[in-house]
């Protein structure tokens, strides 16, 4: 009598797989994870490649699904992620590449490349992504041109917006200055790229300044769309520069990039 009242309450047995489907949508990848080790119908079900598949095209649209799951030749690393018998589910893989943000903050100077004419330095920021930002405050008397690089490295093919997270006080920054995104490709898709001039920087500036509290505000600045063609990961070298060298320069917080896959 109690196995059988046990089984009425089992609701992992009596839910239709489509409801799976559908609850699966709300759920993060760790709730996932822990349903998955509840009772063998579920670890079945969440490390099938149909489900993965369904939430790919649910939650990146039909393009993305198309083309990394319907009709796709990408290389995966099959290794990172098995099911219970060490076959690899390969949509699990694909959606986890895509859901994860790709992010690089200013800060971890391990990643980036820098011009050698001034001493780059950081500043605690308590509202930025890891504690400390990036802050171009040369002194009156450095006068040089301006180079910041970083690589992100082993993105999938699809189109991005690239985007930078930085706050500005009272910016001089002569000349104009490029912004610019591309894949190390034979055949590159579509580069992002954005110039400003000083004036450009003002006037971002006079927008995202609080008169009230006397504060400076982050915002995001989406530079262009990227784009990564092809079957292969590939590498995105994004940079920032200004090739004046009469001027100092100062007034730019720098948090981090991102790219962010476009839902087509």
């Amino acid at each position: 009598m109690i196995r059988e009242e046990q089984h009425q309450l089992d609701w992992s047995i009596d839910l239709i797989d489509s409801l799976w489907f559908h609850i699966g949508n709300y759920l993060t990848i760790d709730d996932i994870h822990r349903l998955s080790r509840t009772c063998s119908r579920l670890h079945t079900f969440f490390t099938c490649n149909d489900f993965w598949s369904y939430l790919i095209r649910k939650k990146f649209g039909y393009t993305i699904w198309y083309r990394f799951i319907k009709n796709s030749s990408l290389s995966i690393d099959n290794n990172k992620i098995s099911d219970s018998v060490n076959k690899p589910c390969r949509s699990k893989l694909i959606y986890i590449e895509l859901i994860q943000r790709k992010r690089i903050s200013f800060s971890d100077f391990n990643l980036f490349s820098f011009d050698t004419n001034r001493n780059y330095t950081t500043i605690p920021d308590p509202s930025s992504l890891n504690g400390y930002v990036l802050y171009i405050k040369d002194s009156l008397e450095l006068c040089y041109s301006l180079h910041i690089e970083t690589l992100f490295k082993n993105i999938l093919p699809g189109k991005y917006d690239v985007i930078w997270r930085m706050k500005l006080n009272i910016p001089y920054m002569l000349g104009e200055t490029d912004f610019s995104a591309v894949a190390e490709q034979v055949n590159p898709g579509q580069f992002a790229y954005m110039r400003w001039t000083q004036e450009d920087f003002l006037s971002m500036y006079r927008c995202f300044h609080c008169d009230t509290t006397k504060t400076n505000l982050w915002f995001y600045q989406t530079i262009g769309i990227l784009e990564i063609t092809g079957d292969k990961p590939s590498d995105v070298y994004i940079s920032m520069t200004n090739y004046d060298s009469l001027h100092a320069k100062h007034g730019v917080y720098l948090d981090y990039v991102e790219l962010k896959l476009r839902s087509e």
